[in-house]
Order: structure tokens, then sequence, then C-alpha cells
């Protein structure tokens, strides 16, 4: 089970995440991919950050305005059941300023929330 998660990440337990596999600029395709497979469930979430479900529901809505998802999180391959979560989204091509704000109220009570002309992005401790 391990081996394949650390396939579909394109990254792999390292010595600074002993038991966990740190992953960066996760598509939505690949997250829908993975709760399918079963290596996370649609309620798993990272602290304050939102649910797997949510996040694949918010990212659905950025496809459907022409801008592009990516997540940061932390897979549990060796968990006794694997779990997923993400603790970071960046969005790319905004180019509508109500979707900005839309953004703002989907990643409410993060901890660090960056706003600019090419991207948005927010994450959670």
């Amino acid at each position: 089970m391990v081996q394949r998660i650390e396939e579909i990440l394109g990254t792999t337990i390292t010595e600074y995440t002993p038991n966990a596999i740190k992953f960066k600029g996760l598509s939505l395709e690949t997250l829908q991919q993975i709760l399918e497979e079963g290596y996370t469930t649609p309620s798993a979430k990272f602290n304050a950050a939102p649910s797997v479900n949510s996040c694949i529901e918010f990212g659905q809505r950025c496809q459907k305005q022409g801008v592009i998802p990516t997540f940061d999180g932390i897979a549990f391959p060796d968990e006794p059941t694997p779990d997923l979560v993400i603790d970071a989204i960046t969005v790319v091509g905004v180019k509508d300023l109500d979707f900005a704000g839309e953004f703002v109220r989907f990643v409410w009570g993060c901890d660090e929330l960056k706003i600019n002309s090419q991207q948005l992005y927010a994450w959670w401790d």
C-alpha cells in the first residue's frame, strides 16, 4: 500500500517525515483518485483545514471558473487506516475578484493567506 500511494503522489517517505509522505502541488484529479482508491476519506482533515471532500468540491468550483487548484498535505500510509489530509491550497489563473472573495470565505481560519495577481494561497498549521 505504501508503494502505491508513493507512486500516485510522486514522492516517498523521507527522514524528515519518517511515518508520512509530505506532498506539494497535487492536482484535483489526483486527489479524487486517492479518495476513490481508499487512501483517504471524505471527512479526513488536518486541524482547522477543510476536509478532503470540501477541498474536492472547492476544486471543482475552481475548474468551472477556469482556474487551477493544487493541494499540499501529508499522507499517512502506515496507519491502521491510511489517510491523506490537505494542509494548503494554491489557486492560479484567477481573473475575477469575486472568485478571490469566494476563496477567502473557503479558507477562513487559515494560518497563512497570500493573495496576489499570480495566485491565491492558504495554509493551515
